[in-house]
């Protein structure tokens, strides 16, 4: 982490987004999501999966039909990207700097959380798979809440979990949708750009 950041020690909580920020996931989610659209006979611009990073699975499947994409049954679209995405879900690697943050903050005693727009499968076998899991005191996934990112809902709920309140927490996060629900949700927000935490920004309260 950069040293004119922070210290994120200052924080009771951390809520950590996954795909892009704990795990380098979003070049696996894409190919799925490409794969599953040939297979549906279209093609669209990968660059939108990048641009929605932070939404869940059926808010991307109803995003391309309103751009007139046939999709077909948005849920079965769903179900098929999934399939593909689990088919490869060991080989996601995991992000060396956010893990370890997550650790060490863990045994500080500091709670943490983690706050993602992805079925809580992929979650949780993803924390699983990078050794997360005894370190995560509160999962937030796709189906824990009604409005995804960039409405706070995610957040919110994670801090509500972790018994905090969201001046008292942290978020570090990937994509535009998740820096637009921590700004909404009055979380200071840490920004991982690539495989680095590089940015910060506080909240307006």
């Amino acid at each position: 982490m950069a040293s004119n950041l922070p210290d994120y020690r200052a924080y009771k909580g951390l809520i950590f987004d996954l795909d892009g920020t704990l795990i380098d996931s979003m070049p696996f989610h894409t190919r799925a999501w490409l794969a599953t659209a040939r297979a549906h006979g279209f093609a669209f611009d990968p660059e939108l999966i990048s641009r929605w990073g932070g939404f869940s699975s059926l808010d991307v499947a109803l995003n391309l039909q309103k751009m007139g994409y046939d999709t077909g049954d948005p849920q079965e679209f769903v179900r098929q990207k999934v399939a593909l995405y689990r088919a490869h879900i060991e080989e996601v690697p995991g992000i060396a700097q956010t893990c370890r943050i997550l650790k060490e903050a863990h045994g500080l005693g500091i709670k943490t959380a983690v706050a993602t727009g992805t079925q809580r499968i992929n979650a949780e076998d993803a924390l699983r798979l990078h050794g997360l899991a005894q370190y995560t005191d509160a999962l937030v996934s796709a189906e824990s809440v009604t409005r995804h990112k960039p409405a706070p809902d995610s957040f919110l709920k994670a801090a509500e979990l972790l018994g905090l309140k969201p001046s008292e927490c942290a978020v570090f996060e990937d994509g535009a949708p998740g820096f637009a629900a921590a700004a909404a949700g009055g979380f200071d927000c840490y920004k991982v750009i690539g495989v680095t935490v590089a940015a910060f920004e506080p909240a307006r309260r």
